[in-house]
């Protein structure tokens, strides 16, 4: 006997409804490293900070490599197995990372987080979208559910920042060990033992895609993560690194080509929206890179602690509802998305635009207020509106695979090329800074009692000069985002060069090719 529900049927509907909301906002909340707390954890390890960021990279990956699976996974095991193995091995690994000063212990325990989250947290997204997809319609599901993570990242983001500050970074990660193992247990009380459908075993699954593909994307982690701190290709590491890289990422693409049932459908990139999309949320890493430069600001000049810089991402929740509202009514109204996409990309720059003006280091915290919004509105925006273009009209293999490597490419290789990026260019910025400063200094200025010239003063001022000009490269970007994203046709008919001529009967005539081509464009109701 089979059950597609997850709750015993002694279990009243409006509790269902409050157990799934309450597990799939415990899966949101969970990370395998948070970046909130990473100085912390920096200080206690000894270890350096890139460690612990090719640790978030490797998170990512873990994501990213259950979701073409996701279906073989649920047809082989029960739902409760699922979940409840899901959160306790989360709870386990995070007892793991609470008690280990070793960074490659940390990085493992973190890629097998990302693994177990997304087994256990599709098992309650599947059952959300078919709750919120009203009509079928995605788009209002993905305006909740993506507005809800967001919001509930920020928060538990903030909450282990603050009680590392208040205890230590092991004490947090204990205390979200705690939450998992409760988690399992309200799942192993009110969860049916019954399956999802006929039993199927593991066949059909490329081990060695699986294979290649976290180890051709483990090492491009790597390279971003140790980028800067190895001077990028001078090291030789590095360089071996990045030839690793191409090999094993050609090795991967001719695989997919070539056997009967890929791990990624390297077919989906044929359409165009796949691509346009993949754009887009390259655009959108642009964005959310700029973490990187802004945690320069707070923490480098303004003297943040890392508690109060985190409190910082608190200020999106406000962006981050109104995306939402926005979204939820565009959907609901079946909008065309050009000018939904446009008002996202538009609120990214005029937060770069006001963190431009606003280089000084008199900055309050009450002028984070506004920038903050319209970043946080921008990042609700773009995320479901790229994430339903991308994913339109594939078919669900084709979908699955695509959003392991959507997830990839959005958390992971985006940000992380643009991370390294700004965090390399910015370094390179207030060198040429400090040596324009340096033209007006020389021994007898420095060496004169009462010059009043402060060195640490001329350096905070080469870190502020740096740190503007990026945004204004940022805000110069932006303009071509815009311009890209007000043109592109979104999947609209386009006005087509067609081949028409009369033959000898004066009949006008068309070239079959465009007139199927016409045809495959015209809506279906036509």
């Amino acid at each position: 006997m089979y059950n597609k529900g997850l709750f015993h049927s002694w279990v009243p509907k409006p509790v269902m409804l409050l157990l799934i909301v309450l597990i799939a906002a415990l899966y949101c909340g969970i990370s395998g490293i948070y970046t909130t707390n990473i100085t912390y954890i920096t200080g206690s390890t000894g270890a350096m900070t890139e460690y612990y960021l090719w640790a978030n990279y490797a998170y990512a990956i873990g994501l990213g490599t259950v979701m073409p699976l996701i279906v073989r996974i649920k047809a082989r095991f029960r739902t409760k197995e699922l979940l409840v193995t899901s959160l306790t091995m989360c709870g386990v690994l995070f007892i793991i990372q609470g008690t280990s000063y070793q960074p490659f212990i940390i990085i493992a325990c973190s890629y097998l987080i990302g693994v177990f989250k997304m087994i256990g947290m599709m098992e309650v997204v599947l059952p959300l979208m078919m709750l919120l997809s009203t009509g079928g319609n995605r788009g209002i599901f993905y305006s909740i559910y993506y507005s809800a993570l967001l919001v509930i990242t920020q928060l538990s983001g903030y909450y282990v920042a603050k009680i590392s500050h208040l205890y230590n970074w092991q004490i947090s990660y204990m205390y979200i060990a705690m939450i998992c193992f409760v988690g399992a247990m309200i799942c192993i009380i009110f969860q049916h033992n019954q399956r999802f459908m006929r039993k199927v075993p593991f066949i059909y699954i490329d081990w060695i895609s699986v294979l290649l593909f976290n180890t051709t994307f483990m090492i491009l982690a790597y390279i971003l993560a140790f980028g800067k701190q190895q001077a990028w290709f001078e090291s030789e590491t590095i360089g071996y690194a990045a030839l690793s890289f191409f090999i094993l990422l050609f090795v991967f693409v001719v695989r997919q080509q070539l056997i009967r049932r890929p791990f990624l459908p390297l077919n989906a990139f044929k359409k165009n929206n796949v691509r346009h999309g993949t754009i887009m949320l390259l655009c959108l890493g642009m964005y959310l890179a700029t973490a990187t430069i802004q945690n320069i600001f707070a923490v480098g000049i303004l003297g943040y602690n890392p508690e109060t810089n985190a409190s910082l991402n608190l200020l999106l929740i406000p962006g981050l509802v109104s995306a939402a509202i926005v979204c939820y009514k565009w959907f609901k109204n079946e909008i065309p998305l050009r000018m939904l996409v446009f008002s996202g990309f538009s609120a990214f720059l005029m937060y770069s635009i006001m963190m431009y003006l606003s280089m000084s280091t008199t900055f309050s915290y009450s002028m984070w207020y506004l920038p903050m919004f319209f970043k946080g509105y921008g990042m609700g925006v773009i995320f479901v509106a790229t994430w339903y273009y991308t994913l339109d009209k594939l078919d669900l293999a084709s979908m699955l695979g695509l959003i392991g490597f959507a997830i990839l490419w959005r958390t992971f290789i985006a940000v992380g090329i643009f991370s390294a990026t700004y965090s390399w260019v910015q370094y390179q910025f207030q060198i040429q800074s400090l040596n324009n400063l340096a033209v007006y200094l020389d021994d007898a200025m420095l060496l004169r009692a009462g010059s009043g010239i402060s060195l640490p003063l001329v350096q905070l001022n080469g870190v502020l000069s740096a740190t503007k000009l990026i945004y204004g490269y940022i805000n110069i970007a932006g303009i071509g985002v815009l311009l890209y994203v007000l043109f592109h046709h979104y999947g609209r008919i386009r006005t087509l060069k067609t081949r028409v001529y009369i033959n000898k009967l004066g009949t006008l005539m068309m070239s079959k090719k465009d007139k199927e081509s016409i045809e495959k464009q015209l809506p279906d109701h036509i």
